[in-house]
């Protein structure tokens, strides 16, 4: 199975995560496209993966090393059907900004978190560069089926409203990559990893 660019895209981000490993985790994959990321995981020893979208990857079958459900994440009670199922790691690549709730898709990530486990999120970064450079062309206000756009503060609020607390954060600008963890906060995509509070 060979990645798509958004595949690696998404391998990427969970690097800069500091996720390298798949091996021993039970992985959710929120809008999986492809499924590449269930794939090598599955591939790499992860406990089991199982792959949401509203539409089957093309490359899925009955004898793929992992699971896939047909499912619209804007529906109130997507997280009920896993009964109870508890993930490891759950990706959120790119969904937020599509849901009608955000607030009701993040609780409902937390309701399938297993305890210690981690929610990878990335989003548009409403305080990029390229909104204020070009505000009429940029990318997070030109795809109509963003519904929701967040900056840094509104997202790790949002998280911390469901019970999620965040343990990293960023909006990395890529061109300024060698200055580490001092860049400035203003590239196109938010990523935040963010670990269940105990109730």
């Amino acid at each position: 199975m060979q990645p798509l660019s958004s595949d690696v895209d998404h391998l990427n981000w969970l690097t800069l995560a500091g996720i390298n490993s798949f091996a021993g985790l039970d992985i959710l994959d929120l809008g999986c496209g492809s499924g590449y990321v269930c794939h090598k995981a599955m591939m790499e020893g992860a406990g089991s993966a199982f792959g949401i979208d509203i539409v089957k990857p093309k490359g899925f079958t009955a004898e793929s090393n992992w699971q896939f459900s047909e499912l619209n994440l804007d529906e109130k009670k997507w997280d009920q059907s896993f009964n109870q199922t508890k993930f490891s790691l759950i990706l959120a690549f790119d969904i937020l900004e599509h849901v009608e709730s955000p607030y009701l898709f993040l609780k409902a990530c937390r309701n399938v978190m297993a305890s210690n486990a981690r929610l990878v999120i990335t989003t548009p970064n409403l305080l990029s560069w390229e909104r204020f450079y070009r505000p009429e062309t940029w990318s997070g206000i030109q795809d109509p089926q963003h519904k929701v756009l967040f900056t840094m503060y509104s997202l790790k609020f949002l998280l911390s409203k469901v019970g999620l607390s965040v343990s990293l954060s960023k909006a990395p600008f890529r061109s300024l990559a060698f200055m580490g963890g001092f860049q400035p906060q203003i590239g196109g995509q938010l990523l935040c990893v963010a670990t269940a509070k105990a109730f």
